[in-house]
């Protein structure tokens, strides 16, 4: 790999220019409320008219209190269809893991989750129009059920989604490891591994991960990690170190944005090479662009955005 191209460029707020190359958004944690349902539109559409490859959408399609009944589901997915470039989604827990709770619907997580993926991954593409062809790993490895967990690969970058959620992974309670967790767990490992050796084997300049769930960096580095996120970070980080590539991985859950460099090797220093990106969440709308360009430097700009004066 070409050393001198992994440089990885943080420019917060507009802070910096637009560097030729291709980009692509993120964003998260939204739409939380009736409100922010109806602004949504509005932010989708300012972000399409930057033509970016594709939107990233890190989970959280609802608030946790809101119902997880049939008619959500389908209105996100003709929110997420009206969308003029690829938007690509993985599951949060707000969508899922959450919905046993009475002011959900009480109903069963696992049944949620299999009713989402018919209404989201029944294909093995993105969201939006045109349509982005993805492989899912129910694809690749028809052993493993999970059709949320997408993969696909542009100008030398290889991106992969994986379903881990907040609400503690949904681990399981007293500490004790539930089926479901313990299956999926498992998956999103392979998955993980498959993107890093994917990678390696094109020469990949850049690796991109996304998924929901805030891992928790700062109790990890302090040896107290949730036992949902232990294991998954013990192995992010043992392939982090393995490569020499950089590394950056999305995540929403928390609601506070972020970008920064949190996973530490095993003598307390923070790998340079290692990006995290939390997304916004509500009450906050925006989104952040990570430009690729032609010299492989990669940008990060954020983009607090507020409705216009004649929104709803």
């Amino acid at each position: 790999m070409r050393r001198s191209l992994a440089a990885l460029a943080l420019a917060l707020a507009a802070s910096v220019g637009h560097a030729a190359g291709w980009h692509f958004a993120i964003i998260g944690d939204t739409p939380y409320t009736d409100a922010e349902r109806a602004l949504l539109p509005a932010m989708l559409a300012q972000i399409a008219e930057r033509q970016p490859a594709f939107i990233l959408h890190a989970g959280d399609i609802k608030s946790g209190g809101q119902r997880c009944d049939d008619a959500m589901y389908h209105d996100r997915r003709a929110l997420f269809d009206a969308v003029s470039v690829p938007l690509v989604y993985t599951p949060g827990d707000n969508e899922w893991t959450d919905c046993h709770r009475a002011s959900n619907g009480a109903y069963d997580p696992i049944e949620r989750l299999a009713f989402l993926r018919r209404v989201f991954f029944a294909k093995p593409h993105s969201l939006g129009s045109p349509a982005m062809t993805v492989e899912r790993q129910s694809d690749a490895s028809p052993a493993a059920p999970y059709p949320e967990n997408l993969r696909w690969a542009r100008d030398d970058v290889v991106f992969a989604t994986l379903n881990v959620t907040g609400s503690n992974n949904n681990f399981g309670k007293a500490n004790v490891p539930s089926a479901e967790y313990r299956q999926r767990h498992a998956a999103n490992l392979a998955w993980m591994a498959a993107a890093f050796a994917r990678a390696e084997a094109s020469d990949a300049r850049l690796i991109v991960l996304a998924m929901q769930g805030d891992p928790h960096f700062k109790a990890y580095a302090a040896g107290k990690p949730p036992p949902g996120f232990a294991d998954f970070l013990d192995r992010l980080r043992a392939h982090v170190l393995a490569t020499e590539r950089p590394v950056i991985l999305i995540h929403g859950d928390s609601h506070m944005h972020k970008i920064d460099h949190p996973l530490k090797d095993m003598q307390g220093q923070a790998i340079e090479r290692f990006t995290r990106i939390e997304t916004y969440g509500a009450p906050f709308m925006g989104w952040v662009e990570v430009r690729l360009s032609n010299d492989a430097t990669v940008h990060i700009r954020s983009h607090p955005w507020a409705p216009p004066p004649n929104a709803p």
